[in-house]
């Protein structure tokens, strides 16, 4: 009978085998035992009870026990915590979540009446509505974003020969709300048109949440960014301004014209008009 030894073809076969990745392992163990039932190399009739074979057993039985050994870690089993720091930047809330009910508590208070709206098609059925109870033939807008909501909503279609003068109310967008006094910020050609002899008796004025900001100071500097070398007007309802006024030795205007003012706030931002 054939002598195996560590150097003989069977077990330098069984050992490669028993070496492989932990991918393989199960592959290679039932290969392993189909060469030791295969009985490679060896004489037929071999029964594994000579002394030979004794050896072959010992001998497989040593290169199992040199196999590594892998750990069998299942998706069930507990993963570790990391241990590195997070350096991701923390974010903040902002301080005040509610300017909007701010601005509509001190507004309403000051007089001034506040609808709220989801988007622009929202606040057109509002003014259809108002508009009906209140028994108003025209509202007259001059922002382009105006009117194309308007038209993009079927309000007002077709009507002809209506001017200022002979509107109802008008509408008009505005810089900013402040939310600490309900007061509102106008750019000039906004205030200029609120001093107009013709203006009507009813302002309506619609805009954004991306125009509120909590106090006259903020307001006044966002207005300063955006219109360098221009004069800001503020809408003060329920106060006696018989004048213009300073702030920081700066001159802000009085935006003189009626006190019946509606705002109507959309929670969406308000386009751009694409008219030329």
């Amino acid at each position: 009978m054939r002598m195996f030894s560590e150097d003989g073809n069977f077990l330098t076969r069984i050992k490669s085998l028993l070496g492989t990745g932990k991918e393989e392992e199960q592959t290679a163990t039932v290969t392993v035992e189909e060469t030791v039932a295969e009985g490679e190399g060896l004489e037929d009739g071999w029964n594994g009870n000579t002394s030979a074979d004794t050896e072959l057993k010992s001998q497989i039985q040593e290169a199992l026990a040199e196999r590594p050994v892998y750990e069998n870690i299942s998706e069930s089993a507990p993963v570790g915590l990391r241990t590195v720091p997070v350096s991701a930047p923390v974010m903040q809330k902002p301080v005040d979540n509610d300017l909007d009910i701010h601005f509509a508590t001190k507004f309403i208070e000051a007089g001034g009446k506040f609808i709220f709206a989801e988007n622009m098609r929202d606040a057109v059925e509002n003014l259809k509505a108002l508009k009906a109870d209140m028994g108003w033939e025209h509202i007259f807008a001059w922002e382009n974003e105006i009117k194309d909501a308007f038209v993009d909503n079927n309000f007002q279609r077709g009507a002809i020969g209506f001017t200022i003068e002979n509107s109802d109310a008008a509408i008009s967008l505005c810089e900013t709300l402040i939310a600490d006094d309900g007061t509102i910020i106008l750019n000039p050609k906004q205030a200029s048109r609120r001093r107009l002899p013709c203006f009507p008796k009813v302002h309506i004025i619609i805009t954004d949440v991306a125009r509120l900001t909590g106090s006259e100071t903020e307001g006044l500097e966002h207005f300063y960014q955006r219109h360098k070398g221009e004069l800001p007007s503020i809408i003060k309802l329920g106060h006696c301004n018989n004048g213009h006024f300073y702030d920081k030795q700066r001159l802000i205007l009085n935006a003189e014209g009626p006190e019946d003012v509606y705002v109507i706030l959309l929670d969406e931002i308000i386009p751009p008009s694409l008219r030329p």
